[in-house]
């Protein structure tokens, strides 16, 4: 009987620690992710640098390719229009 308390205590005891350090581990996990949600807010700032650097590039982009077409097509209509007069 007294080697079953003496085992049952030896198990809680156990238990008892294996729980204080699954919530070292926990608390270790939630200090990691704090971490990265701040290291991602701060590098956001540089990310929405590079993203408003892309936009412009292709804003740019697409501004010349407009260009361009409407001359391309511009100077394919004039000569059909002359070629209706004619």
């Amino acid at each position: 009987m007294l080697d079953q308390i003496k085992r049952r205590k030896e198990l809680e005891a156990k238990i008892a620690d294996l729980e204080v350090s699954l919530n070292n581990l926990r608390q270790q996990l939630r200090d990691d992710i704090g971490q990265e949600h701040q290291q991602d807010i701060d590098h956001l700032e540089e990310y929405l640098d590079e993203v408003n650097h892309r936009y412009t590039n292709l804003r740019d982009f697409w501004q010349i390719v407009s260009k361009e077409l409407k001359e391309l097509f511009a100077g394919r209509k004039a000569p059909s229009r002359k070629n209706e007069e004619l």
